[in-house]
Formats: structure tokens, sequence, C-alpha cells
């Protein structure tokens, strides 16, 4: 089942909220919004390079198997 609500609506829900929950959303609406600003695109020359480095690694052999790479991931998901 797909709902669609309004900004109307939304809005109308937000100032529903007691106040502690709507100064708790508005602290996280303008953390957002200051991430995004800091938000840049990468250029093609950084691109490019990230690649470049990429190549030359694989050149070098400095590659891990899919299994390795997997065993990192789940260690480090494991320490978070």
């Amino acid at each position: 089942m797909n709902a669609t609500v309004s900004v109307q609506d939304l809005w109308r829900q937000i100032l529903a909220l007691p106040a502690a929950d709507r100064h708790w959303l508005a602290s996280k609406l303008y953390d957002y919004e200051e991430e995004e600003e800091h938000l840049t695109p990468y250029t093609m020359e950084e691109i490019n390079a990230w690649i470049d480095e990429s190549l030359v690694d694989v050149k070098a052999g400095r590659v891990l198997t899919e299994e390795e790479a997997n065993k990192e991931m789940e260690e480090y998901l494991a320490a978070l």
C-alpha cells in the first residue's frame, strides 16, 4: 500500500508533536543541512587519479581476494 502525505499534512503532524520532539526534529534538520552543505562533488581529475592509483596497485599485486575483502569488512563492521 502506498500512502501520499501532502506537505500541509506533514506540517500539521509536526505541529502536533510535543515541543521537545519538535526541537529534536529541528536539530536533526539543521545538522542534516550543515552536513549537506559540506558535501562537494568530486572532479573528474580526482576520479581519474583514483583510477590511476588503483591500476598501479593492481599491477603491483596490491589487491585482496573477494574472501579477504569480505573478512576485512566483517571485522570492521563488528568493531562498530
